[in-house]
């Protein structure tokens, strides 16, 4: 028997846990029932999980192959829009995490709270495609003095930027409300570094050949499908305490499964010039055909083999199917603990989505979650050992945009001389 304190305590934790949550964490979590027996319910009403069930399905089914769509057109359609569609997913993140801690009670007495965090989101969002412009399309910035102007003081900018985002909030802080207040603080920023920040770095690789965009993405993918399928046929041992129904069979069937179809993809991938061609213009004309000198890590060579396979001692790969085959080693051994992280995230705050954005599939992030960190990775693996560490027409011109014009036109008189001279 509980006494009566023990009760009015278990109450009074009851009611502390309600209060430390969101208005969107109550809404999702909905109130509490005493589960009834299903032996007292009617031949209906049990048959109404079964068919919600089946519901689902063909409602996540059809969403499915709706992004699957979505996703070839603004692909095919140029840089541009997958410049737009990585914006939008961000901007989908970023309102989804945000609205796990927002209090709309609060909030009516603490007026520019939401304004302040989406202008905070504004900056981070200056910040990183500034970096874009700087380093991928410098030519635009030489030919517009304005634009050139923005990006030659951009981190100062920025930063000022920040500090007047900084002031406004510390002007709105409201007595009784202060606590919320920098919670939402915090949040946001970490929010930002976490999200915001890593996944902007996908864009960059855009610009390398859109090919670096499509395969990280298509190999998380493809790793969870058929992580999913060893798992539902041969799992037995569970791999992780924060899921549940993931599984060591699963997880090791996924991972060779990712390696072998990487290599395949990779050459199917490698003979499109559109996919591979790099990009340092912003074309605004969708479906805007791109060709190029093909760059030699797409190139087929013939290599040989330690030892003969059916009677073969070499075989021809290029070295982007070996590059495949290192992203596909990440996809399935590291991608996936992005997921584990948002699902004991989402458990330790009692949700079971982010969001319901996507029909069948959650919120943006529950999609996302595996993506974010496998992008960060692309983005170094390709800048710091796929590409050669070579002066582009692009990075001469920011330079030069950052002299004076006298300087300028010395550089002109010398560039002239030197081609005079090779004439």
């Amino acid at each position: 028997m509980k006494s009566k304190v023990e009760s009015q305590q278990e109450e009074s934790n009851t009611d502390n846990d309600f209060s430390e949550m969101s208005d969107t964490q109550v809404r999702r979590r909905g109130p509490q029932k005493k589960p009834i027996s299903k032996n007292k319910l009617p031949n209906l009403e049990r048959n109404v999980p079964i068919i919600i069930k089946n519901n689902n399905f063909v409602v996540r089914t059809i969403w499915t192959i709706v992004m699957i769509l979505g996703f070839m057109a603004v692909l095919w359609a140029g840089h541009i829009y997958i410049i737009g569609l990585v914006l939008l997913i961000n901007i989908g993140i970023f309102k989804e995490i945000l609205g796990l801690k927002r209090n709309y009670e609060k909030e009516v007495n603490v007026k520019y709270s939401p304004i302040i965090n989406w202008y905070f989101f504004g900056i981070a969002t200056f910040f990183c495609y500034g970096k874009l412009f700087q380093s991928k399309l410098s030519e635009y910035a030489f030919r517009m003095h304005i634009l050139s102007y923005v990006l030659n003081y951009h981190n100062i900018i920025t930063f000022m930027l920040w500090v007047a985002g900084f002031l406004m909030f510390t002007l709105s802080l409201k007595k009784g409300y202060y606590r919320y207040q920098f919670r939402m603080f915090g949040w946001t920023h970490i929010t930002l570094i976490l999200v915001v920040a890593q996944s902007s770095v996908m864009i960059m690789n855009i610009f390398e050949g859109i090919v670096w965009f499509i395969l990280p993405c298509s190999l998380v993918i493809t790793n969870d499908i058929f992580a999913y399928i060893f798992g539902v046929s041969f799992g037995k041992t569970p791999l992780i305490e924060l899921s549940p129904k993931k599984t060591w069979e699963g997880f090791i069937g996924g991972c060779f499964s990712t390696l072998i179809a990487s290599f395949c993809f990779a050459y199917f991938l490698q003979s499109s010039q559109y996919l591979t061609c790099p990009q340092h213009q912003l074309p605004f004309s969708p479906f805007a055909s791109l060709t190029c000198e093909i760059p030699s890590v797409f190139i087929t060579t013939q290599r040989q083999l330690p030892f003969s396979i059916l009677g073969n001692d070499s075989i021809y790969f290029s070295d982007f199917q070996i590059h495949a085959m290192v992203f596909s080693l990440f996809t399935s051994l590291v991608s996936p603990f992005g997921g584990f992280f948002a699902s004991g995230f989402k458990r330790g705050i009692k949700i079971k989505d982010f969001g319901d954005t996507i029909p069948g599939h959650g919120g943006i992030t529950d999609r996302m979650d595996c993506q974010i960190l496998t992008g960060m990775f692309s983005y170094l693996y390709l800048h710091q050992i796929v590409l050669p560490k070579a002066v582009t027409l692009g990075t001469v011109l920011g330079y030069v945009s950052q002299l004076s014009t006298n300087e300028q036109q010395e550089l002109f008189e010398q560039l002239k001389q030197s081609l005079q001279i090779g004439q």
